[in-house]
C-alpha cells in the first residue's frame, strides 16, 4: 500500500487527540451524559481485540478509501470480521462478514467462512454471547444467513436508525444502495427481531463491563462503533467510519458517504475515545500485516 505505512496505522495520540482522548476516560463505563456518550477506564473489564481476515485482497482507487485523494493510486483492501475477548474467555464478535450464498454469487476473493477463522482462536460457540452489527453492507452483514445458528446463545445488536433505513425505508433500494445490501441478511433481522434475538440501539450504550456501543453515522444513517478497554487504554473498533487508518489522522473519510457532516462528527468523538492507534478501522491491509499473527488469517490488534 504505497503512501501508507505502519506509522500513520499506530502513531500515538498528538495534539490532535491526546487531551481529548485523556478527556474521554472516566472512572466506570457510565450512560451517556451531555452528548459524550460512555467511556471506559482501566477500572473495569480488559478486553483483547483479533481482526479476522475473511476475504481480499482487493485492488482499489485510493480515492476510494479518501474522498477525492489519490484517483491515479492503487491499494489493496481486505475484508474483516472482529473477536473481543476477555481474560475469562468470553467473547464478542463484531460483525458477521459476507454468507456463503452472497460470498458464491459474487465470487469474493480468498473467501473463507468467518466462523471457520473465530474458530482458530479456540472459541467455542456457546463462549459467544454478543454479536455487534456495526452497519448492514452485505459485506458485514450477510453472514446473518448462518450465524443465528452458529452461535445459539448470542444476542445480536444494531442501531435502530440503520434497521430501518436498510428494512423499511424505500431508498434504500434505489440503484446506490441496492449494490451494498443482502437480501438475505436483512430478512434474517427481520426474523430475529420477531424472535427478540435481535435488539435495536437508540444511540450510544453500555452493553457490558468495559464496552459500549458508539453511534458513528455518515458512511451510513446507523452505523456503530465499539468502545472497550484493553491493555493499551481505551479502543474502538471503529469498522467502516474510516476503510483506512489513516483517515483519522488525515480527517477525510471514504467516498462512500451518506452524510459527511455527520460523518466528520463522528470523527470528533471516535478521536475523544481513544488514541489514534487504537481506532481500527474497517478494510485496512495494515490490520493482516502490521500486528502479530495468532492463526492464519487472525491478527491481534490489542
Amino acid at each position: 500500500m504505497s503512501a501508507i505505512n505502519r506509522r500513520d496505522f499506530i502513531k500515538a495520540a498528538s495534539s490532535m487527540v491526546g487531551a481529548a482522548a485523556l478527556a474521554g476516560v472516566t472512572p466506570a463505563l457510565a450512560a451517556p451524559s451531555e452528548g459524550k456518550g460512555p467511556s471506559v477506564s482501566a477500572s473495569t473489564r480488559s478486553y483483547e481485540i483479533y481482526a479476522v481476515k475473511y476475504a481480499g485482497p482487493f485492488d482499489r482507487k485510493l480515492a476510494m478509501a479518501l474522498f477525492n485523494t489519490g484517483w491515479n493510486e492503487e491499494i489493496q483492501i481486505n475484508f474483516y470480521t472482529w473477536v473481543l475477548r476477555d481474560k475469562d474467555g468470553g467473547t464478542v464478535l463484531v460483525d458477521t462478514g459476507t454468507g456463503p450464498t452472497l460470498a458464491r454469487e459474487r465470487n469474493i476473493k480468498n473467501f473463507i467462512p468467518p466462523e471457520t477463522l473465530i474458530a482458530r482462536l479456540g472459541v467455542k460457540p456457546e463462549q459467544v454471547s454478543k454479536v455487534i452489527l456495526t452497519h448492514m453492507h452485505y459485506d458485514h452483514v450477510g453472514g446473518m444467513e448462518v450465524f443465528p445458528e452458529l452461535y445459539p446463545k448470542a444476542t445480536f445488536y444494531v442501531q435502530k436508525r440503520e434497521y430501518d433505513f436498510w428494512l423499511n425505508d424505500p431508498i434504500s433500494r434505489r440503484a446506490p444502495y441496492k449494490g451494498l445490501s443482502s437480501s438475505i441478511g436483512n430478512a434474517r433481522m427481520e426474523e430475529m427481531l420477531k424472535s427478540k434475538r435481535l435488539v435495536l440501539v437508540d444511540g450510544d450504550k453500555a452493553v457490558a463491563p468495559g464496552m459500549a456501543l458508539l453511534l458513528t453515522p455518515g458512511h451510513t444513517t446507523g452505523l456503530q462503533g465499539v468502545l472497550v478497554q484493553t491493555e493499551k487504554g481505551p479502543a474502538v473498533v471503529a469498522s467502516d467510519s474510516a476503510h483506512l487508518a489513516r483517515s483519522y489522522k488525515d480527517d477525510v473519510p471514504s467516498c462512500l458517504i451518506t452524510d459527511l457532516p455527520a460523518w466528520l462528527k463522528s470523527y470528533d468523538k471516535l478521536r475523544a475515545k481513544a488514541a489514534l492507534e487504537n481506532i481500527f478501522p474497517g478494510h485496512d491491509a495494515l490490520m493482516a500485516s502490521a500486528y502479530p499473527a495468532v492463526a492464519e488469517g487472525v491478527t491481534r490488534l490489542a
